[in-house]
């Protein structure tokens, strides 16, 4: 079966036209030689990530703090269920369970994809976290193990000076950053790093769709990638047919940002995030 990692599917898809391409402002703003924490901005879509990853340099590849669901290590029927959620529209689910046969085959089929899923994830080298609410002790146990181990990997990456990317609660609005629950990772994270003589540089990502890339919208971002296609709507256009507009997906890259206190109080780690977050915001709000 067609398999592959990090790089090659970065390559796939800058190559050939499957999905949208981004734009990469301010890329002489991303340190070389040093550690890189990317911190973006994520909405429930869960496309950043694929477009930061192609608009930033392919080397060294990013780590990705992601769901453990995507590994399907855990909660596979979680997983399952996003897949089919995210590749098929209600009423066609409907239909496909109307009998014994199609339901059959239909399930069949998602069971596929989802093992061709978790498997290829698992060779992106991302870094699992327990995201969802733990109800029974067992789960809230293996939660802490598992997001320790995640912050561990994450230390032991930027170390090695191995970019990690992360989006952090509130990362879209700067909103949430008044909001005490406020999740202070990212200066956990560079504190621990002062901590032993290392400092991460703090990149804002802002990631950007005009328009929101949907389902609807998404054919056309893609098409607007064949040249052809994007010249012959500007000749219609010139031609006096209905306006050509481009759709536009830019991943702007702001000047890093430095959190070296090695011992900061939550109020100093709070006001850090706030800063972060409203650059981010102000990023998003500016045309």
């Amino acid at each position: 079966m067609f398999s592959f990692s990090y790089n090659n599917f970065v390559a796939i898809l800058k190559s050939f036209p499957l999905c949208p391409m981004p734009k990469a402002i301010g890329l002489e703003n991303i340190p070389v030689g040093e550690a890189v924490l990317y911190v973006y901005n994520h909405v429930t879509r869960r496309a950043e990530p694929l477009f930061l990853g192609l608009a930033a340099p392919a080397r060294p590849p990013i780590r990705f703090l992601a769901e453990m669901t995507v590994l399907g290590t855990d909660l596979l029927p979680r997983t399952r269920s996003d897949i089919v959620n995210s590749l098929f529209r209600p009423g066609f689910q409907q239909k496909a369970r109307r009998n014994l046969i199609s339901r059959f085959l239909f399930e069949k089929f998602i069971d596929l994809l989802t093992c061709y899923f978790t498997t290829q994830m698992s060779r992106f080298n991302v870094i699992p976290v327990y995201l969802h609410e733990a109800l029974a002790e067992e789960d809230r146990v293996a939660k802490r193990q598992i997001n320790r181990q995640a912050l561990e990997e994450c230390i032991s990456s930027l170390e090695r000076n191995i970019p990690v990317a992360i989006a952090p609660s509130g990362g879209s609005t700067h909103e949430a950053a008044e909001d005490l629950t406020t999740q202070t990772i990212v200066a956990m994270l560079a504190s621990l790093l002062a901590r032993r003589g290392k400092t991460v540089k703090i990149v804002p990502c802002v990631v950007k769709e005009r328009p929101e890339v949907g389902k609807k919208t998404y054919i056309k971002y893609v098409i607007d990638r064949i040249l052809f296609y994007r010249f012959l709507r500007r000749l219609l256009s010139k031609l006096g047919a209905k306006g050509y507009q481009r759709p536009r997906v830019t991943v702007e890259f702001l000047k890093p940002l430095v959190f070296s206190k090695p011992y900061p109080t939550k109020a100093e780690k709070l006001e850090f995030v706030s800063e972060l977050q409203q650059t981010i915001y102000a990023a998003l709000s500016r045309h």
